[in-house]
């Protein structure tokens, strides 16, 4: 169960985190660079990318769950 409290807690954190998350990528990715009318849909790009890498992360928690539960 300890192992799968990693993924939960990590999961929420990213899903939190996700906008300063995605504004901090924007910012290193498209540096320098005038994005006048795109910078909106590139921000909810990226904040919709990390969202879902916190959705990946904790179906592996909840997947390690199930195959823990099965196994014992």
């Amino acid at each position: 169960m300890k192992e799968q409290l990693k993924y939960f807690l990590g999961a929420f954190i990213i899903i939190l985190l996700s906008t300063p998350l995605g504004y901090a990528a924007v910012n290193i990715v498209y540096a320098n660079r005038n994005l006048t009318g795109e910078y909106v849909p590139i921000l909810n790009g990226f904040i919709h990318a990390f969202m879902l890498i916190g959705i990946l992360v904790f179906s592996i928690g909840l997947g390690n769950l199930l195959k823990g539960r099965n196994n014992k």
